[in-house]
């Protein structure tokens, strides 16, 4: 047998297996919400389904100027640079699976809260995971917002068992949600507008998102 041959095989496998063990996450974190697992794996489906779908909402264009003096190169002095005017685009879109589907049922589960007269402290977790997102997010030109992955949801599990132990699960998903959301995305929005090309989505990357990953580790930590 060639050697590593064992190792390509698992790694194969544990490629195959993966989108199966991760719906299973999901469908545990789900459960916690108290949604039953038929209805659990309708919920994974639309994520999954609604990751390849992005809504634009806004086209914001732009006039930048363009020095296209070719003088210099020739050992000329350029005594009046010449400057053409390059037109960019940028597309603010929002992602069905990664942002608009976890929202909805973000919402859901707030509205469970206050119909059970539990929103303050829910509210207080969510401000505060997403003063925490917005401290730890940056702006990149070329890749957009960056965030570390797993410290969102981690906080909003701690301070949703600490400060909501009647239910802790729904309010760690809100503020797993919401944090990210709000705190890395919407109020970078002007920064991402300075880019000034490309498109920028909200939630763009679909399941591996970070608002979807913050989440289901909140879920599942609670």
């Amino acid at each position: 047998m060639p050697a590593g041959f064992f190792t390509t095989i698992c790694l194969l496998l544990l490629l195959v297996l993966w989108p199966f063990i991760l719906m299973d996450f999901m469908l545990i974190g789900l459960y916690k919400l108290g949604i039953p697992p038929f209805i659990g794996l309708g919920i994974i489906f639309c994520i999954i389904l609604g990751s390849l779908i992005d809504i634009p909402l806004k086209r914001i264009k732009t006039v930048s100027k363009v020095p296209t003096d070719l003088r210099p190169l020739f050992g000329f002095n350029p005594w009046f640079p010449r400057q053409t005017h390059q037109k960019k685009q940028l597309i603010i879109a929002i992602n069905v699976g990664g942002c608009v589907v976890p929202s909805v049922l973000a919402l859901y589960q707030l509205a469970r809260l206050f119909s059970a007269e539990m929103i303050l402290m829910p509210v207080i977790v969510i401000i505060i995971n997403v003063i925490i997102c917005y401290q730890l997010s940056e702006i990149k030109a070329g890749v957009g917002v960056l965030l570390p992955a797993y410290v969102p949801g981690v906080m909003a599990a701690l301070c949703g068992v600490i400060l909501t132990p009647e239910n802790p699960p729904a309010t760690a998903f809100c503020a797993g949600i919401f944090g990210p959301l709000i705190g890395a995305d919407l109020l970078r929005l002007k920064q991402i507008i300075a880019l000034n090309s490309g498109t920028a989505s909200i939630g763009g990357a679909g399941t591996f998102d970070g608002i979807i990953i913050s989440g289901f580790i909140a879920l599942l930590l609670s």
